[in-house]
């Protein structure tokens, strides 16, 4: 009998549990894809509109010296490719582009401001751009197109075309 009221009652129990336990995560608490935005950036030959892949090295620095560079990438082979922003800390960044190993530097020049803005409480605040804008050295890139809005807020659209000369 007693053996019986013990296992009653742990059943009891547990079923008194499981959903407070279950009811601790929210929907919310998952933080999927909302961070900030990388400058997503494609690359393309001026002879034909087509996407061109080539092996590039990417720096990038707050200052124009790049006495504190950070190597984004480092011969990579690719057509596009998303590169990180400096955040709140700067309305500038440089990226030294380097085509094949025995070419020249191209600097990109991108100005921005920037603010903070709230997602949800799982992924707290991210980095948002307004008022993008590039130059650049035109060693070997010959033009740039911007997309036509010039805000980062998503990253799956494409917002800067490096056309190269041959």
């Amino acid at each position: 009998m007693r053996i019986q009221k013990f296992k009653f009652g742990f059943v009891v129990s547990i079923l008194m549990i499981v959903p407070f336990l279950l009811s601790g995560c929210e929907e919310d608490d998952i933080c999927i894809g909302e961070g900030t935005p990388n400058l997503t950036v494609v690359f393309r030959n001026q002879l034909n509109t087509q996407n061109q892949k080539d092996s590039l090295t990417i720096y990038r620095s707050a200052d124009i010296g790049f006495e504190d560079a950070d190597t984004l990438f480092e011969k990579y082979y690719t057509d596009s490719i998303k590169l990180p922003l400096l955040g709140l800390d700067t309305e500038r960044v440089y990226f030294k582009i380097k085509r094949r190993s025995n070419s020249d530097s191209d600097i990109l020049t991108v100005n921005y401001q920037s603010k903070s803005e709230y997602v949800s409480k799982a992924c707290g605040f991210r980095v948002v751009y307004e008022g993008l804008n590039y130059e650049t050295t035109n060693l070997h890139i010959n033009s740039l197109l911007a997309a036509e809005s010039n805000e980062l807020k998503d990253e799956t659209i494409t917002n800067l075309y490096i056309i190269f000369g041959n």
